[in-house]
């Protein structure tokens, strides 16, 4: 992906290199309405459904992993996948709404983009909690091993002072 806040930075020094007036603020009109346009496209619905479906793909990888690697936190897991079905089932209603509407209406635009930004903050907080026992079980194994190791370092200096002395 591309940074938008350089091009647009970029885009505005070279329209201050323009030397004539009125092409310059032709040009900055222009590029004002490029990128009111280009927000309105972050926000339509189904710009921010294809969003929404990526965190739930990333979401779906994550429990997946989880539920493979993980020794600890199956319930949690078994909640987040409940959050993750309940998300695409609301997914799935939603895209359908926007497949049947015909014509654009804003009431429809904001219903839809409201629906949409709260099925985003549920599979991120899912997300975030997966992830969250991913650690926990990584820094008890961690824990484990560290345990391990200093057991058998502290058995080797026993035995290697015993036959010294």
């Amino acid at each position: 992906m591309y940074d938008t806040q350089l091009l647009s930075s970029l885009l505005l020094a070279s329209i201050c290199l323009i030397p004539n007036r009125t092409i310059r603020l032709a040009a900055l009109a222009v590029s004002l309405v490029m990128a009111f346009i280009h927000a309105i496209y972050l926000k339509y619905p189904s710009t921010q459904l294809a969003q929404l479906e990526a965190i739930i793909d990333k979401t779906e990888h994550v429990i997946q992993d989880a539920e493979a690697h993980c020794r600890t936190g199956s319930f949690i897991l078994a909640e987040a996948n409940l959050r993750l079905l309940e998300v695409k089932c609301s997914a799935s209603v939603i895209r359908c709404h926007i497949l049947e509407s015909r014509t654009f209406m804003w009431k429809n635009y904001y219903q839809l983009s409201r629906d949409i930004s709260a099925c985003a903050q549920v599979i991120s907080k899912a997300l975030i909690t997966v992830q969250l026992i991913m650690e926990a079980d990584q820094q008890h194994k961690y824990a484990v091993d560290i345990q391990a190791t200093q057991t058998a370092l502290n058995h080797y200096r026993t035995h290697q002072l015993g036959y010294c002395a």
